[in-house]
């Protein structure tokens, strides 16, 4: 029987994809450089997706690539590694005021250097929650390819630049990589089953980046109650990380050379200013708590709950600290930027019900834009927080 035109297209689509991501880390983990498998399958996807191929990553991939890594960064806890939380309230008030910081000075450059509009910078400057952004920036005058546009950079810069600027400083991490050792089958079918599970029971009560930290949350609690000691195998987590770096390059297909002239070394510049920022803030809370500046700089840095907590794992940082952290910030944007969006434009947020009289929500004509933002810089298939 044959298989309809367009499954074929979807299913080569998806092994191009999966081939160059593979190909790209497997080149950059023969460079010897930091997170080569999520960091050179972003940048070999990447390459595809400018070139106009056409590239996908389905969901049921993500969805297993984000338990495999949840389950793989669970097995690494301890109960000394749990201790350490009693410095977390000191770089999470450092993280706090970094947010607030980020999104400031990133509003002012894009405002007075770039010239876009307020509404337009606040959405772009925002650090992180990537759907939930795109999603109230359409209740607004802001521009979503501009808005999209500079949230997809800023994620792939910190995926495809951060490793190797942290490595080639000697920051990365070696600390918490999953142990060499071999587990037997049956031991990490169960610490997938279990971690499967803890990453649906967090989606299904909308726990942010609920896969990956259910996940990590459920292998954790086996670990830690010495239940399991399973790990799993590179066989598995490399996987894991292509497919993670690949759906981040996927974010790209569609997008023209017209529109990374028009704004990537405005996208470029605000990245820069966020992240000296963030460093800042990460120097300050090491000289508070004496953590590392690596793992705090990659706490700090302004991208998406799930795939930051990955890059954390796969520079060898504590797991459970990049996830607290970068949770933290998550759920604070989710209060933080409907009320202050509120208080700037009157916006209304789906699902928050009508706006009151004075801050009517009426779409007003926008320009050919919308549209563009659409189909030229592709949002993610799945509603991760990236």
């Amino acid at each position: 029987m044959r298989l309809p035109p367009d499954a074929v297209r979807r299913t080569g689509a998806v092994l191009a994809t999966l081939a160059a991501g593979s190909l790209g880390g497997l080149v950059f983990a023969g460079l010897g450089l930091p997170a080569p498998w999520i960091s050179g399958a972003l940048i070999f996807t990447l390459i595809l997706a400018l070139t106009g191929v056409r590239i996908a990553v389905p969901e049921i991939l993500r969805f297993l690539a984000f338990v495999v890594l949840g389950a793989s960064m669970g097995a690494v806890l301890t109960p000394q590694m749990l201790a350490q939380a009693a410095a977390w309230p000191l770089s999470m008030a450092c993280l706090a005021l970094s947010i607030a910081a980020t999104m400031a000075g990133s509003i002012l450059f894009l405002t007075r250097v770039a010239g876009w509009s307020l509404a337009t910078a606040f959405y772009a400057a925002a650090p992180g929650a990537f759907s939930t952004v795109v999603a109230m920036a359409e209740e607004t005058d802001a521009d979503l390819r501009q808005v999209a546009f500079a949230q997809t950079v800023r994620l792939f810069l910190l995926v495809a630049v951060l490793p190797s600027a942290l490595g080639a400083a000697g920051l990365a991490g070696t600390a918490f990589q999953p142990p060499a050792q071999s587990s037997p089958p049956l031991a990490v079918a169960l610490l997938l089953a279990v971690a499967m599970a803890g990453g649906l029971v967090a989606e299904r009560i909308r726990l942010p980046g609920g896969l990956i930290i259910g996940a990590l949350a459920a292998s954790g609690a086996l670990h830690l109650s010495e239940l399991s000691d399973a790990v799993l195998p590179p066989e598995l987590l490399e996987p894991a990380f292509v497919i993670l770096g690949a759906g981040i390059g996927v974010r790209f297909l569609g997008t023209t050379l017209g529109s990374i002239k028009e704004f990537f070394l405005v996208s470029l510049g605000a990245f820069l200013v966020a992240i000296a920022i963030a460093a800042v803030f990460a120097a300050i809370a090491m000289a508070l708590t004496g953590t590392e500046f690596g793992m705090l700089l990659s706490a700090f840095a302004p991208g998406g709950l799930e795939a930051m907590t990955a890059l954390g794992f796969a520079l060898g940082y504590d797991p459970v600290f990049m996830s607290a952290h970068h949770l933290f910030r998550f759920t604070g944007l989710s209060v933080a930027l409907p009320l202050l969006a509120y208080l700037l434009f009157g916006a209304r947020i789906s699902g928050t019900g009508p706006a009151p009289a004075a801050a009517s929500c009426e779409r007003k004509p926008r320009p050919a834009e919308s549209q563009t933002a659409r189909q030229g810089d592709r949002l993610p298939d799945r509603k991760v927080e990236d």
